[in-house]
């Protein structure tokens, strides 16, 4: 099988080294920055690299405001760009895919799998982000998990993950949640529970305050009662807290949204070349019925 990998972070890389590695032919385009290994063809064009190519293959997320996401490249592709030089029958796969995009994509005869709408790949990927945020509170604290004290906001794909890890290492843990049956979840966990009106009043006595909610559900209040050695710690991809009112305080806050890019690039880009590989067994066995 051909894939063409285009844009992304250091997860692109390692997805191109294996899905060679794996005997499938390569070619890769606004990744001039990542260490690619020799099997891996490196295009001097957008066309050159999507020519004859089966998938096509966009980092996590995909794109931004009109633009393919490309961290480690100069270039700049425009996701209209990329559109008119695919072909009918390819199949464009990225995480995040703007709606737009995806209907653009339809039309012109493409398949579109996005990989954020598949539950086999979001809860390995929020498996690598709790794993992700351990490292980062033990890298950016003075102080220890163990008889630590953390506020989680959100009950979520990460959340859910995250918080049972944070007591299961000896940190005393709260769960702020909207839903009562999400804060029912995760007393049966074990865990502490509050709805979010009630995280100011628990702000004072954490060494760790952590956001996954893509909403602005702490208040200043909040921030204004943490301590100054406090990590706050952002994963969401929209921040959860008034940014320039944590740094008017002083706090140690830590924006981290695409973790596993990070903190463990191959093992995010394993999830994602099986995640590719379950939809291509998917595709036929439903051809073959």
């Amino acid at each position: 099988m051909k894939f063409a990998v285009i844009g992304g972070d250091a997860r692109a890389g390692w997805l191109a080294a294996l899905l060679a590695g794996d005997g499938h032919t390569v070619r890769s385009f606004a990744l001039e920055k990542a260490a690619l290994p020799q099997r891996v063809v490196p295009c001097s064009s957008l066309d050159a690299c999507v020519y004859g190519a089966d998938w096509v293959l966009l980092g996590l997320p995909a794109e931004k405001d009109g633009e393919v996401l490309s961290p480690l490249s100069v270039q700049r592709i425009r996701t209209e760009e990329l559109l008119t030089a695919l072909w009918p029958g390819q199949t464009l796969c990225g995480g995040r895919l703007e709606q737009e995009t995806a209907l653009e994509a339809v039309r012109a005869g493409l398949s579109v799998c996005d990989l954020m709408t598949r539950r086999d790949f979001t809860v390995g990927n929020a498996a690598l982000t709790a794993e992700g945020a351990v490292g980062v509170l033990i890298r950016e604290s003075p102080r220890s998990l163990w008889k630590g004290r953390a506020l989680v906001t959100g009950w979520g794909r990460i959340a859910s993950q995250l918080a049972p890890r944070l007591r299961a290492l000896g940190c005393e843990t709260l769960v702020a949640a909207r839903k009562a049956g999400d804060r029912a979840a995760a007393e049966g966990f074990g865990l502490r529970a509050c709805p979010f009106g009630e995280i100011a009043e628990h702000a004072g006595e954490l060494d760790y305050l952590i956001n996954t909610v893509p909403a602005p559900v702490i208040p200043k209040e909040a921030l204004e009662r943490l301590r100054p050695d406090c990590v706050l710690l952002e994963l969401a991809s929209e921040t959860g807290f008034d940014r320039e009112r944590a740094a008017e305080l002083g706090l140690r806050a830590v924006y981290a949204a695409g973790l596993p890019g990070r903190s463990a690039p191959c093992a995010a880009a394993s999830l994602m070349r099986d995640t590719v590989y379950a939809v291509i067994r998917e595709r036929e066995e439903r051809h073959g019925q």
